[in-house]
């Protein structure tokens, strides 16, 4: 579920302009995240990826994806 919704924060970015996009990602990252602690393990060979690798990889992905737009 995390990739789509990565897709709809975006979107949320890009277009809708929230006034306090950091207190949006703090709001929602766990759930937008819920998926990379598998991929930090299993694509990126971190063993034991830390909450904040985590969050940080979904920052990173959100990044990308921003530049993209």
């Amino acid at each position: 579920m995390g990739s789509h919704l990565h897709h709809l924060f975006v979107i949320i970015l890009v277009h809708g302009a929230p006034v306090h996009p950091n207190y949006l990602w703090e709001a929602s990252r766990d759930h937008l995240c819920d998926d990379l602690h598998h991929q930090l393990i299993h694509h990126l060979a971190i063993p034991q990826p830390t909450q904040e690798q985590v969050y940080d990889y979904g920052l990173y992905l959100i990044g990308q994806a921003l530049h993209r737009h």
